[in-house]
């Protein structure tokens, strides 16, 4: 099941928030920093620099910023499914012609979702920002050591995004990837792994498992736990790059048969 692709066009969204947030840091915060050097003895600099991220925390919470994440979220959930739906026709021969009321409750749910964490990538880059800043113009570090932490947040940053987007798309592309099977009239799955050194050893024992329906085959509404005794179903773990490939009633009962 391919997903990368949605997990690098996602990525490199996010990716672009954290840039511009940089920019805004870089052009205002990186100055006043400076311009405060060597002693930082100048009256009230903390208060100043507080008050530059003050109105970029302003700025990045703003209403516009908030309907902006809405839409990305939701383009990126749109975008997820319309793969999904040409991996699923291509494939195993799903074709769906309309959407369930579920698939658009799943939908919202995960536009939501990401929504919040879209928003909380300036939020949080710019508190982190604040925090390394003072405490280093307190103790009186230079301004070139000032900068090279803000890179040091920045990456962290980076990371952090890069993270989501491969999370998210991952747990976005299982959950609506099994409504739109148990839509299509599938009630079991084959749990499938990417097959090499980084699947976890309990999600492959999963795949490995027989529980009655064939090697590696569950109910949608059976799914197995993992290692922590959690019921999972393929991307809803952390990072999991398991997917579900769709297993017909009448191929269970022959399974069944045969044991």
């Amino acid at each position: 099941m391919t997903i990368s692709r949605s997990e690098i066009s996602y990525n490199q969204i996010l990716q672009r928030v954290v840039n511009s947030v940089k920019k805004d840091i870089d052009d205002q915060i990186v100055p006043a920093i400076t311009a405060a050097a060597p002693e930082y003895v100048q009256d009230r600099w903390g208060m100043s620099i507080q008050q530059i991220i003050d109105q970029l925390l302003s700025k990045w919470t703003s209403p516009g910023f908030q309907k902006l994440a809405d839409r990305l979220a939701s383009g990126f959930v749109r975008t997820t499914l319309s793969g999904i739906d040409r991996e699923q026709k291509r494939s195993f021969g799903i074709d769906v012609l309309q959407n369930s009321p579920k698939i658009r409750a799943s939908m919202q749910a995960a536009a939501i979702q990401n929504a919040n964490l879209i928003k909380s990538i300036p939020e949080q880059y710019l508190k982190n920002v604040s925090n390394s800043v003072l405490a280093n113009m307190r103790t009186g570090l230079l301004p070139r050591e000032v900068a090279k932490q803000l890179e040091s947040e920045y990456g962290i940053t980076q990371r952090r995004a890069k993270f989501i987007a491969r999370d998210q798309t991952a747990k976005v592309n299982g959950e609506l990837t099994k409504q739109r099977q148990i839509d299509a009239g599938y009630q079991f799955f084959k749990w499938q792994t990417s097959h090499d050194e980084r699947v976890r050893h309990s999600h492959d024992e999963i795949a490995k498992a027989d529980v009655g329906f064939g090697v590696g085959v569950y109910r949608w509404d059976g799914l197995p736990t993992n290692e922590h005794g959690q019921k999972i179903q393929p991307g809803s773990d952390f990072q999991c790059r398991c997917y579900g490939k769709p297993v017909r009633n009448s191929k269970v009962a022959q399974n069944r048969k045969a044991a």
